[in-house]
């Protein structure tokens, strides 16, 4: 069950102030114990150096009959012997206390309870004064009751603030609960952040950068929506002008070079398709995949024996010119996808009989990719412009979806990896130079 903040923290406070009037009851109870203590102790004294000075009579003649208490109010008592062992005086009308108890203070059990008795050798004989413990306690238990009565008045009204400071200290969350219940699902503006408790600031601060991140990834949807159906339109328009074509030709080979046709667009729709899915996949709002340690020559290896057989369709010669061996932090599918973007580029624009190289190095500390070209390259004023998407260059001529290489951007980016494009080491061409920060200790 869920409990909500403010009964938790009464759950928590009432046991607290419930501690804190028992150790403040205890506490009490024993100072006062120790007062009453000293000031009895005093009180003792005080009557037996006062008894010492009374004239030598007999018991029964220093006080009269008429004058002994009741035994019921008896709870501090008094006698004296003489130097011969006879009691000389007397406070009370039955038994006299032993006359062996030692000088000072001592305990003794006198009419089935404990005294506590002060005992004091003079040259006329013993004097005694002692004094119920009972007495003591019941005096340090009225006082004790005395200051602790106000405390039960106390501690509900101290439980009654605690409780509205709760309620009021909490105003401020509710009113954030209320504005969120109120929300609209396309609303993302953000909370009023001002006049609020400090708490209730950072959990508003926290809700609003999460409106900020929802309202980024709502707009990259809407975006990838927009831009999925401009850039579909187009293709798909053709497609079907293409199936009509197909079906009513009556020609087989015009039949033929329709269905050619139409198997081409199919294939770059789907291109299109699977490339806007990918870069989907990469954007910044969305979580990123682990990172692992990975030997980047051996995944540029595997990469381009993979793309060997496209290269080779083309007649073009994609090969490995350096390849030092170099371990990294990364996603291997992530980059694996980034060199396939980059090589089959290079294939889509380099012609027929070209070379495409691809090298790994050490350079400053980072692990450098690089995949150079001999096609003809982008000009240097369309360079930053090419990592946007759908662009394809104003003389680019060749099919394509325009999202390669901002595929290529968004890996290099959750990868802290820097992109540079340069012209080939012919002098034509492209090469994508992509630097790796590599770890400490290499």
């Amino acid at each position: 069950m869920n409990i909500s903040i403010r009964n938790r923290l009464l759950l928590w406070l009432s046991p607290a102030l419930l501690l804190a009037g028992f150790a403040f009851t205890v506490s009490t109870y024993f100072h006062v114990r120790e007062e009453i203590d000293e000031l009895f102790d005093k009180v003792l004294q005080t009557m037996a150096y006062s008894l010492q000075t009374l004239p030598h009579t007999t018991a029964e003649a220093s006080v009269p009959a008429h004058r002994f208490a009741k035994a019921a109010d008896l709870d501090l008592i008094s006698q004296r012997w003489n130097a011969d062992g006879r009691l000389s005086y007397r406070s009370h009308p039955f038994e006299p206390l032993p006359n062996n108890t030692p000088e000072g203070w001592s305990i003794v059990r006198w009419r089935g309870e404990p005294w506590r008795i002060f005992s004091l050798n003079t040259p006329e004989g013993l004097v005694q004064v002692a004094q119920a413990i009972s007495e003591r306690q019941e005096t340090a238990d009225e006082i004790t009751l005395d200051l602790s009565a106000p405390l039960l008045f106390l501690l509900p009204t101290v439980a009654m603030v605690a409780w509205f400071g709760v309620r009021r200290g909490l105003m401020p969350l509710q009113t954030i609960v209320d504005a969120v219940q109120r929300r609209a699902p396309d609303d993302v503006s953000p909370f009023p952040n001002q006049d609020v408790p400090q708490e209730i600031g950072s959990l508003t601060a926290a809700l609003n950068g999460l409106l900020m991140r929802l309202q980024a990834a709502l707009a990259a949807q809407r975006r990838f929506t927009a831009d999925a159906a401009h850039e579909l339109r187009s293709p798909l328009t053709a497609l079907s002008l293409q199936a009509q074509i197909a079906e009513r030709a009556a020609d087989p080979q015009r039949k033929t070079l329709a269905l050619q046709r139409l198997r081409q667009g199919i294939n770059r729709a789907t291109h299109l398709l699977n490339q806007m899915l990918t870069l989907a996949r990469f954007d910044p709002e969305a979580p990123p995949l682990p990172f692992t340690q990975l030997q980047l020559d051996e995944l540029v290896r595997s990469v381009v024996g993979d793309m060997a057989a496209l290269a080779a369709d083309q007649a073009i010669d994609l090969g490995v010119a350096t390849l030092e061996s170099m371990v990294i932090q990364g996603n291997e599918e992530e980059l694996r996808i980034l060199l396939g973007n980059l090589i089959d580029n290079a294939v889509r624009y380099t012609p027929k009989g070209g070379r495409i190289d691809v090298s790994v190095r050490k350079e400053a500390g980072a692990a450098v990719l690089v995949v150079t070209d001999n096609g003809p390259g982008i000009s240097i004023e369309e360079r930053e412009r090419v990592f946007d998407r759908f662009y394809r260059g104003q003389d680019n001529t060749e099919a394509g979806s325009g999202l390669g290489l901002a595929i290529v951007r968004r890996i290099a980016d959750q990868h802290a990896a820097a992109i540079e494009l340069t012209t080939g080491c012919t002098g034509r061409g492209l090469s994508v130079i992509i630097r790796f920060p590599m770890k400490s200790n290499d």
